[in-house]
This record gives structure tokens, C-alpha cells and sequence, in this order.
């Protein structure tokens, strides 16, 4: 009998939220990165990641069906290794210890889901599946490149070379901060791409699922297309997938009335140009403050109305910067 397996739907190990995080505001990142505070609510953190396993698992049974889908770093053309989306969300609450309270919720937001798309949205190519990019040179061109799945271990190590998606010889341009342990090693961006499909045109769409009480697609739309999370999609998609079209959202409401939508997401292709040197700054800026504030406690911070009191609320971290150490349990208990 063929051992079942549990897809991995977690963040990748460098994504954009962490840089995304630290130009937003510094404190914020050491907060989270540095002192592990976990400032995500830890309702819709559990509840997001419970709508992602169960999309993986249906996409990635769809995958198999249609002839073969890459999920993770593997390609699997029989579905019998994966459980049964169901079946998945009730063993990942048993794996993880948590968000039992809300299977009842998130089955019935599946369930409605599925009444209104029964069918996949296009040819499934890959669920779940790793990216990781490195700054550097290609054929005299300075950008960030995708490197070949294999080429990952090599990356996070002193390297002269590597070798690109394609095959092609990529130049890394490490960090240069001397002192720091992660000196001379090179700069890599990871992403997890929930979903990429064919259409019938054969043209490629990353997806991304999102899960949220209230849908506002033209909302949505917006904050995306300027994420850099989103930028970073389009430059790896372009890389990866000749035909690469672009991004679409899969925004899936929770709760009554259960909408879905699907909207594609805007290019900026002005914005999505700037995008490797502000990862070479932001690494850099990091990796010295790593050096020069040994107190995380004390790291810059953003001290400004919007980013510490914006349109949902106060900053998760806002008790920390006002007490400091003084407010961890308040912070902690009411995540």
C-alpha cells in the first residue's frame, strides 16, 4: 500500500515577507526574525494555512489525473500518495495540534468552493512548488536569477558559480559585509508558489490563494500588484516558464456569503525592475545592523502613524515598542 503523504503548504525560507517586513520597519523584523515573536493572529494564520492544504491537495490530485503535476520538488503522475483534501485539513490540524476549532468553518468554505469550480481551472503543472533565485550576473546582465532545483545546497555557501534554471552560468554577487556570517555567501530569494496551470491558449499562470473573511477583489488587486512578493513571481515565472502569462489571485471568502474571485494581477513592469537592488540593500542593511545593534530590543523603528497605527489597527508590535520586554506576556497571550 502507497504511504500517504502530507504536502508541505508552509512559507519559504527567505521570502519576500521578511524583507517586505524589515523596509516596512526594522523593529518589526527583529521582533519576528530575531526575537521569534509571533506577531500574526494566530486565528488567521491557522486558518490560512488550513485553506492552503486542502487547495493543494485537490489541485495536486487534479494535477496527477490530468498526466502529471510537480508538487514540492518532485513529479508525481499517481495521486494515490496524497489524502484526500478532506482527509488532509483533519490530519494536518492532528499534526500541528491546532485549528481543530475552525475544520467545521473551513470545510464548509471548501465545500462551497468546490460547488462553484467542480472542475480545475486549467492544466495543473505544479502545487507547492519551490523557487529559488540568487543575485547576480547572467550573460553580462545583473538581475535575479533562478537557479536549477539542484543548485540549492550550493547556494547558501561560498560558491563562484551556479548554475541557472535553463542551465546557463550565473555569477553570484554575494554579501559583502565583512564579520557577518553570511559573509561572501550569495543573496538568494525563495518563493513557494501555491499553484501554476496551463490555460487552453498553453499560456502559464502562477496562482495564489487567498483566504479572507471579507473579499474585495478591487482591494486585493491593488495591494498585490505593488507586493514585492508579487514582483518577485513575475521575474521567477518569466524565467521558469516560456509562455508565462502572469499572476492571478484565487480570493476564497470564509464565511458567509462565500464568494470566490479570480482576478489576474496587474504587471508593473517599471517597479518589478527595482526589484533585485532593493534586495541587495535590504540584505545589506540587515546583515550590518546584525553587526552594529547586538540589542534587538533597540532596532530602528518606523515611529510613523501609518505604519504603527494603519487602517486595520494597531501595529501587532505596537505594545513591544511602547514597554518593550515589559509587554511580551500581554503580546504573547493575545496573539
Amino acid at each position: 500500500m502507497t504511504e500517504q503523504i502530507l504536502i508541505e503548504a508552509g512559507r519559504s525560507s527567505r521570502g519576500w515577507s521578511r524583507i517586505g517586513q524589515f523596509m516596512q520597519c526594522p523593529q518589526k523584523f527583529a521582533y519576528d526574525q530575531r526575537l521569534n515573536i509571533d506577531l500574526i493572529p494566530a486565528s488567521a494564520l491557522t486558518r490560512g494555512s488550513m485553506g492552503h492544504i486542502i487547495q493543494a491537495h485537490q489541485h495536486a490530485i487534479w494535477g496527477c489525473q490530468q498526466g502529471g503535476v510537480w508538487v514540492d520538488d518532485k513529479y508525481y503522475t499517481d495521486a494515490s500518495p496524497f489524502f484526500a483534501p478532506e482527509e488532509s485539513l483533519q490530519r494536518w490540524c492532528d499534526q500541528e495540534g491546532r485549528g481543530h476549532e475552525y475544520m467545521e468553518r473551513m470545510l464548509e468554505t471548501f465545500r462551497r468552493y468546490m460547488s462553484r469550480h467542480p472542475e480545475p481551472p486549467g492544466r495543473v503543472l505544479a502545487v507547492e512548488y519551490p523557487i529559488t533565485a540568487v543575485l547576480g550576473w547572467l550573460k553580462e546582465v545583473w538581475g535575479l536569477w533562478v537557479i536549477d532545483p539542484e543548485e540549492v545546497a550550493a547556494s547558501g555557501q561560498m560558491v563562484e558559480h551556479l548554475r541557472s534554471f535553463h542551465g546557463d552560468t550565473i555569477t553570484p554577487t554575494p554579501l559583502n559585509v565583512p564579520g557577518h556570517i553570511d559573509h561572501g555567501k550569495p543573496i538568494t530569494m525563495t518563493r513557494r508558489v501555491d499553484m501554476v496551470i496551463e490555460d487552453r491558449l498553453k499560456r502559464v499562470w502562477v496562482w495564489d490563494h487567498k483566504h479572507q473573511a471579507r473579499v474585495s477583489t478591487k482591494r486585493s488587486v491593488d495591494a498585490y500588484a505593488i507586493d514585492g512578493g508579487f514582483a518577485a513571481f513575475r521575474l521567477m515565472g518569466a524565467q521558469i516558464w516560456p509562455n508565462f502569462a502572469g499572476l492571478m489571485l484565487n480570493l476564497i471568502q470564509t464565511q458567509e456569503p462565500w464568494r470566490v474571485s479570480r482576478p489576474t494581477v496587474p504587471k508593473t513592469p517599471h517597479r518589478d525592475n527595482h526589484l533585485p537592488e532593493l534586495l541587495w540593500r535590504a540584505e545589506h542593511e540587515i546583515a550590518k545592523l546584525d553587526l552594529d545593534e547586538k540589542d534587538f530590543w533597540r532596532w530602528p523603528k518606523a515611529m510613523h502613524e501609518v505604519a504603527c497605527y494603519g487602517r486595520y489597527g494597531p501595529c501587532s508590535g505596537l505594545k513591544l515598542c511602547q514597554y518593550g520586554p515589559a509587554a511580551l506576556d500581554d503580546v504573547r497571550n493575545s496573539a
